[in-house]
């Protein structure tokens, strides 16, 4: 008897020290340790076999044919066409013709040797009023099928965004878009419909493609479609009905494909990192975490933790509470919306381009709703940091890591994929031997390598992007292509920047197998742009000559046309001249 009783106790203290070892464990992986910025250098090692290697784009930024084959409006479409929206208003209209070009496009996919291509499917293409019971167009869905087949025949795997901002403008004229509850059961029908006529072949599913910049651009700050300012109220609710509507399709698709199509569903979520300016300031800290929360955690919070992050709720709470309000601006979820919310995603994309320094700052509430002053923070940026090719995109590598590393702790180490990571330049000539973006390949995938041996479960790269195309309210004059598009000649040709060589040769050995072969391709990759160059510059002087020509025979062609298309590059190419002159002259005095 005594015999048994010892051997209950024994039992009993060994539950209690694997319960506690359970909670500490627990207890730890809530805990992101923002003091220990262990960046270090180079990592060089490969990735495993099973790792995905991929590009990506989006239908409206790479489709053009916007009015053909019974598309219908879309909320860009509508922005886009009023002036002043876009820089020299310019329009997707066009863009890269990629709905007449899949064949081009696919060799493009086949010399980069892509595992996966990150695409989406534009809804007003399929389903032009963006009601389902009114009206599918059997062209779009003709489209998108040839496409996905064409895709699998050459063995790339599809990864499809569903919503990547282009709402048809049917939706936002009828019931306000995404500030109408009613919008959650659109969409439903929507992606039911792609599950329905794409999901036996397609098994990567994103709901929503970086839903902050559709909330915050779309409805605080109105820069992107439908273009609002409705400030400090419209960003959240727009939030609170995508997380909704994320949740219903997660759901949908359990219930009614997954068992058949055997295929994952997840989210695209965005963001910078950001990193307390003084790691010994309590308060810089707190600011950096509410940066990250604010930006990431608004979304990821809700499908992992079940709600909005504390660190919203108090802020948002307390200065709306000083605003005279009764309630905070913040919507909230009901206990049953928490439950069903909660664990619909099968994997996380995670977006991201570049980092900034954070500090507290103090927003008295008297200064009126406001996402940006909800947060009560600065952003900066280290003057140390090289100068961006695009004003936005500093190059800051280790901030990727951090970043991978936070979302490991915060949700669980959930299944990851990247599906943005990439860097743009603003330029008017041709530059193909983007010696910048190599850098910011290397360095950004390396910390992806490290984040991975800090066991962050990271399943696939996508490089964004496959080619340039129309960046929104930059237009076409911020560029993220690996391959170059030639936008004033008609048939929108492209061309390979150096990147191309070295992001092939990446994904070739599935990582950084070594110094010396590392620097090989880099060397090779910077060669190989030369001779493109070249025949891209023969190609804009033919085209220069026949703007000249054109404009002598059109006298209504507006001036800022003309300054463009003919006067900038003509100067561009003079400058390159003017450079090399001087050089010459330089490198002769020295002789």
């Amino acid at each position: 008897m005594g015999h048994c009783y010892h051997c209950r106790m024994v039992s009993c203290v060994l539950c209690v020290l694997l319960v506690l070892s359970i909670v500490l464990c627990a207890h730890g992986e809530d805990d992101f340790q923002w003091t220990q910025t262990d960046r270090g250098s180079f990592y060089y090692g490969t990735f495993p076999p099973t790792f995905m290697w991929g590009v990506g784009s989006s239908a409206y930024q790479t489709e053009g044919a916007w009015d053909s084959d019974g598309k219908g409006k879309s909320i860009w479409d509508v922005f886009t066409h009023k002036k002043g929206k876009v820089y020299m208003n310019q329009t997707a209209d066009s863009s890269c013709d990629g709905y007449y070009k899949v064949k081009d496009d696919l060799a493009l996919l086949k010399e980069l040797n892509v595992s996966h291509y990150r695409l989406s499917i534009s809804w007003p293409r399929i389903i032009p009023t963006g009601v389902r019971a009114e009206h599918v167009n059997e062209k779009g869905i003709q489209y998108y099928n040839d496409l996905i087949d064409t895709l699998l025949e050459n063995k790339i795997i599809p990864m499809i965004t569903l919503y990547h901002w282009d709402l048809p403008q049917n939706l936002q004229e009828k019931s306000n878009g995404w500030q109408n509850i009613s919008i959650v059961t659109y969409f439903n029908d929507y992606a039911n419909l792609c599950f329905e006529r794409f999901g036996d072949r397609v098994k990567h599913w994103i709901t929503f493609n970086n839903p902050w910049s559709v909330a915050v651009e779309g409805f605080e700050t109105g820069e992107h479609a439908p273009g609002f300012k409705l400030s400090g109220t419209g960003a959240y609710k727009a939030t609170h009905n995508m997380i909704k509507a994320h949740a219903r399709v997660w759901h949908t698709y359990s219930k009614n494909w997954r068992s058949k199509q055997k295929g994952m569903v997840g989210i695209s979520l965005t963001t910078e990192w950001g990193e307390p300016v003084d790691l010994s300031s309590q308060k810089d800290i707190e600011a950096a975490e509410r940066f990250v929360q604010f930006h990431f955690g608004w979304f990821a919070n809700p499908l992992y933790n079940g709600d909005y992050p504390q660190i919203m709720k108090e802020y948002i709470g307390q200065k709306s509470a000083q605003q005279g309000l009764g309630i905070s601006r913040l919507p909230t979820f009901t206990s049953q919306e928490k439950s069903y919310i909660k664990g619909a995603c099968d994997f996380l994309g995670v977006g991201h381009f570049t980092t900034r320094y954070i500090t507290n700052r103090n927003f008295p509430s008297t200064q009126g709703p406001n996402y940006f002053t909800d947060r009560d923070l600065r952003e900066l940026v280290d003057p140390k940091w090289p100068e961006p090719e695009s004003k936005w995109v500093y190059s800051v590598p280790w901030g990727f890591r951090r970043l991978l590393n936070f979302v490991k702790t915060q949700y669980g180490n959930p299944l990851v994929f990247v599906t943005e990571n990439g860097l743009s330049e603003k330029m008017h000539c041709a530059q193909l031997c983007d010696e910048w973006r190599i850098q910011y390949l290397k360095g950004y995938i390396n910390e992806v390598l490290k984040a991975m041996k800090d066991g962050v479960n990271i399943q696939g790269y996508t490089a964004w992007s496959l080619m340039d195309k129309f960046e929104w309210d930059e237009g076409f004059s911020e560029r993220f292509g690996l391959y170059y598009v030639e936008f004033r000649n008609k048939n929108k040709p492209r061309y390979p920047k150096a990147s191309v060589q070295f992001y092939k040769k990446v994904i070739g050995a599935s990582g950084f197998p070594n110094v010396r072969e590392v620097e090989k391709w880099h060397r090779l990759s910077t060669e190989s742009c030369s001779t493109t160059n070249q025949l891209l510059a023969a190609e804009e002087q033919r085209n220069a000559a026949a703007n000249i020509l054109r404009l002598i025979h059109d006298p209504l062609v507006s001036h800022m046309e003309m300054v463009t298309e003919i006067v900038v590059p003509t100067v561009c190419t003079l400058c390159i001249l003017i450079s090399a002159i001087l050089l010459m002259i330089l490198l002769r005095r020295q002789i």
